[in-house]
């Protein structure tokens, strides 16, 4: 019997942690879209946007949709809403004129750092709050978090028996695992 078999609601328990964390940021981000000034509100689908594309730079539209798990069609109404709202911007594609990339404005980069300060905010003082022993399992448990996060981010197939952590980039492996 597996890790994963002897409990088989993990999966579950993490979703459901993982998106009560995520949901500090989502108030945060009503708040701070509507404070903004912008035409539209920045709703959790569009705080992920914003937040792919300061990670990962421009891309075009399909990259785009693709990173978020949508149809085309549908990222391009989320793109203008967007755009509309000073968020992001379409550039000319440098290595064909013909399309064009989807790139963050520094009104969305401002916003997005309002959110992740607010969230940040908030989810610091709870784990400021937490005993010694919470507090170094939370520390032990982040590399895997972290690995995980980025394997359904880049929609990375996940190879069974290898170490999560294997999914970190080398670059970040060391400073995430201190090794």
């Amino acid at each position: 019997m597996s890790d994963a078999d002897a409990t088989p609601d993990l999966p579950g328990r993490l979703g459901v942690a993982v998106q009560l964390l995520a949901h500090a940021g989502k108030q945060a981000g009503k708040d701070a879209g509507k404070a903004g000034g912008g035409r539209g509100e920045l709703t959790p689908t569009r705080l992920t946007a914003l937040a792919v594309l300061a990670d990962a730079g421009p891309m075009r539209l399909g990259g785009f949709a693709s990173r978020l798990g949508v149809q085309v069609s549908t990222m391009s109404r989320i793109v203008d809403i967007m755009a509309a709202s000073g968020w992001l911007e379409r550039r000319p594609d440098e290595a064909d004129h013909r399309a064009c990339v989807i790139a963050i404005t520094s009104a969305g980069s401002a916003l997005l750092d309002a959110v992740r300060q607010g969230g940040a905010t908030r989810l610091a003082t709870c784990v400021a709050s937490l005993g010694p022993d919470d507090l170094a399992a939370l520390e032990a448990a982040l590399p895997v978090l972290e690995s995980l996060a980025q394997q359904v981010a880049c929609r990375q197939p996940v190879t069974l028996g290898a170490p999560v952590s294997a999914a970190i980039p080398a670059g970040r492996r060391d400073r995430v695992t201190g090794g």
